[in-house]
């Protein structure tokens, strides 16, 4: 559209008021400044919308076929603001997240339940999937947030971790003997091990830490689900490893023990990633100052 939309605004108040002294009162503005933003208009289509009298204005044949949709642009105009204020103020909106089953239930929760008593009318759109699957939705633009497990190293994205946790291995009571015994990795991948599929970031990120170390790791049992892992080392099927801050419950009910590794695997974070071109939504912001305002988890 080639025309000032402020013009047409000029133009329906002129013709509701019935002339162009009144249109002016309601918009603030000279009379003068109403003719001419009227006979610029004009000028730009090429027709006459108004006879002019003492009376006031009237309009023309054109003049009431432009009102009419002028009228309906502007109230389209007018809903599409409310609608963006509504959104900036998080009154409504959609908000899609993406996380591993894991993260969701043991970290994201509660963040979640606050987020939806802060902005109920936001509706939350959660998938779960791997880290690795999780960045490809991203990528596609499927989804606003996600939550992974980091490192992920994809310069399309800006990445913010969120809180650190420890990959640790853990015995059922089979494994009494190892209780207060410091393993070295070689001397634990002689026992069979339970771990994470390997499509899973976290597995990936244990398996650089064998693989530093010249062991190429072979788990008897690979699973798809973190919360199993203890359950199977509770039951003997083998050594699991697990995320200590995901494991407390198993290992305060004493259900499973943790096998002392040494050297540990280092640190990682989980953390928060969105493309780098587009901007966090309002929604999207909200979640991450709830997630940064939270007391660091260690």
């Amino acid at each position: 559209m080639k025309t000032n939309p402020e013009l047409y605004k000029i133009f329906v108040t002129a013709a509701q008021a019935g002339s162009f002294s009144a249109g002016a009162k309601e918009l603030y503005l000279t009379q003068s400044a109403v003719s001419q933003a009227v006979h610029k208009l004009e000028e730009q289509l090429g027709v006459s919308l108004f006879v002019r009298g003492r009376r006031g204005a009237a309009l023309t044949q054109e003049g009431r076929l432009l009102y009419d949709h002028a009228v309906q642009a502007l109230q389209l105009l007018e809903a599409g603001e409310q609608k963006l204020m509504r959104l900036r103020e998080l009154d409504e909106g959609l908000l899609r997240i993406g996380a591993a089953d894991t993260i969701t239930k043991e970290y994201l929760l509660p963040y979640l339940s606050a987020f939806h008593q802060l902005h109920p009318n936001v509706q939350l759109q959660v998938t779960n999937r791997t880290s690795r699957q999780l960045t490809e939705l991203l990528a596609q633009g499927r989804l606003d947030l996600a939550i992974v497990n980091l490192p992920i190293e994809d310069k399309r994205f800006v990445v913010r971790p969120i809180f650190e946790v420890h990959d640790i291995f853990v015995a059922g009571h089979q494994f009494d003997a190892l209780d207060g015994r410091f393993l070295s990795p070689q001397e634990l991948v002689r026992y069979p091990l339970v771990m994470l599929e390997q499509a899973s970031n976290s597995r990936r990120y244990v398996d650089e830490y064998f693989r530093a170390h010249g062991i190429e790791p072979a788990p008897e049992i690979e699973l798809g689900a973190h919360e199993l892992l203890p359950s199977f080392a509770a039951i003997g099927f083998g050594i699991a490893c697990v995320v200590a801050e995901f494991c407390t419950r198993q290992l305060d009910e004493g259900v499973v023990f943790p096998v002392q590794l040494v050297p540990p695997v280092p640190p990682r974070s989980i953390g928060a990633c969105w493309l780098k071109d587009m901007p966090l939504s309002a929604a999207a912001a909200e979640l991450m100052r709830l997630l940064h305002d939270a007391p660091a988890k260690n």
